[in-house]
């Protein structure tokens, strides 16, 4: 029962995270029905709506022609949202503390909130040197319940530390970057957002993290989009209004908080909307031929290549030859209607004419397509014997390449086994120094038995690349050979081993 709750629990998982919205190629598909014209939808996290100009596709390094097309959404589907407030709350102007509380609270009790979006709220100051972190969660977790949220607000009190030498600065790219790596701690299934309210005014930490393009890459691999409330206290601050806009954000600037207030509805009523971005129908023609293989897509955004996986081309088939080529197709064929009338009216007046000259003209095309059909046959037997003599070669090859692998480990190892071979009363002594060495009693073995109980070809001794063993070659001795006493068709051997072939008897050593 665990186990099926566990497979449902991944798949509703799985549900959840394309639910929510699937970067890049849409359907993990490519459209190939009218091939070469190669078809895919692609979904751009970039909400604004991008000319064709910014889109290209190279093979063979040139740019090809596309054709590319806007896709409306008719209808966003809300996404699962973790919110992060990221809060300044400075010492040295007390009252952005005032505008946060006010601003943050008027909106979870006056703005319709959707049901499975969770917020937390985490303050931030300048970093202390015994501080792990400057981002402080009010909450344990993220949470939807608007009471825990209005009532941490409440109970916050504003910080009263003033940090020399610049007061008037925070640790904001800090805190923002600990911010997309709390969001990255939630579920897959959930969007994370990231809502800051600065002034906008960073403080430099050396070894820190605290530069806006680190953070912006953060923010971008995570999928995170950043919007800034600026209290707008130092004018305009344009780097974090470059981090909002490069991270598919927004920003607006204001002191009163009743002003903001509308403005982060908006912001959050619209994050759906952006978070989706935006979909394209790409289409081009490619060069890539009928093979079944697969083609790289070399496509390219404002020239930053996007990952985006090969296609496979169709396999050529005669279905598609004809569909790719009806007209010749709809030729041939009434070519082919007019030679069968004309070979049946040249038939029919033949039949008119002199029977015996007609039945000649039969014999004379039997025997034509008897001849014609003979040498397709002798065409066939010589192909299939070349074909037969090239796999054979090949065959030949690898198993030579094969013994010389073996060989040059036996060398590299310096495995050469001795045979103390006891035959007809005598003893002698053989080297194994091949990967292959046969036992028989012909001449040709490369250890010669010459008793007449042993088998021309009896047994052969081979190197796997591990260790040797003995197949049983005989087609007298059926039931295999002798080891150590018992019968073996085949078996690997050991240094000691005794092996019987008819009267003679080899003692194998390592």
């Amino acid at each position: 029962m665990k186990k099926i709750l566990f497979v449902i629990a991944i798949m509703v998982m799985a549900f959840g995270v394309e639910a929510q919205n699937q970067r890049g190629l849409k359907g993990n598909k490519y459209h190939l029905d009218n091939y070469p014209q190669v078809t895919f939808e692609w979904n751009s996290p970039n909400p604004a709506v991008l000319d064709a100009s910014q889109f290209t596709i190279f093979e063979n390094d040139s740019a090809v022609r596309i054709n590319v097309q806007h896709l409306p959404a008719q209808a966003v589907t809300p996404q699962k949202k973790s919110v992060l407030f990221v809060w300044e709350d400075m010492a040295s102007h007390s009252q952005q503390a005032a505008f946060t509380v006010k601003m943050l609270t008027r909106f979870f009790n006056e703005t319709q909130l959707k049901s499975e979006d969770q917020f937390n709220i985490a303050f931030f100051n300048r970093k202390g040197n015994n501080e792990p972190k400057v981002l402080k969660p009010l909450l344990s977790g993220f949470t939807n319940d608007k009471n825990a949220l209005a009532k941490v607000l409440k109970d916050y009190k504003p910080s009263i530390k003033t940090f020399a030498p610049n007061p008037n600065q925070s640790d904001l790219y800090l805190a923002i970057n600990e911010g997309i790596d709390m969001l990255k701690k939630e579920p897959a299934d959930r969007a994370g957002v990231i809502v800051v309210i600065s002034a906008g005014l960073n403080m430099k930490v050396p070894g820190a993290s605290t530069e806006m393009e680190t953070v912006r890459q953060n923010a971008l691999d995570a999928g995170i989009p950043i919007y800034v409330m600026k209290y707008s206290i130092y004018g305009d601050t344009p780097e974090i209004n470059t981090l909002a806009e490069s991270t598919y954000g927004l920003t607006y600037a204001t002191k009163k908080a009743d002003d903001a207030l509308p403005q982060l509805q908006q912001f959050y009523n619209g994050m759906d909307s952006r978070l989706h971005g935006q979909d394209y129908r790409i289409s081009y023609t490619t060069t890539a031929k009928r093979d079944g293989k697969a083609h790289p897509v070399n496509f390219s955004i404002n020239k930053v290549k996007q990952q985006i996986p090969d296609f496979t081309a169709p396999s050529l088939t005669f279905g598609l030859w004809i569909k790719e080529n009806l007209i010749l197709f709809i030729a041939l064929c009434v070519g082919l209607i007019l030679v069968v009338l004309l070979i049946v009216i040249l038939i029919s007046n033949k039949k008119k004419q002199d029977e015996m000259a007609r039945q000649g003209m039969v014999n004379d095309m039997n025997n034509a397509l008897s001849q014609s059909q003979q040498e397709m046959e002798r065409m066939r037997q010589e192909q299939q014997a070349k074909e037969r003599a090239r796999a054979a070669a090949e065959q030949r090859k690898a198993n030579e390449a094969e013994q010389q692998r073996l060989q040059s480990l036996m060398q590299s190892k310096n495995l050469y086994p001795r045979l103390l071979c006891q035959v007809n009363g005598q003893n002698y002594t053989y080297m194994l120094t091949k990967p292959v060495s046969t036992l028989g009693r012909n001449d040709n073995n490369d250890v010669v038995l010459n008793n007449r109980t042993v088998s021309g070809l009896h047994a052969e001794i081979r190197f796997n690349g591990n260790g040797f063993e003995i197949v049983n070659r005989s087609q007298s001795y059926t039931q295999g050979i002798i080891i150590n006493g018992a019968f073996y068709q085949q078996s690997a051997l050991k240094n000691g081993d005794m092996i019987g072939l008819g009267e003679a008897v080899l003692t194998f050593y390592m």
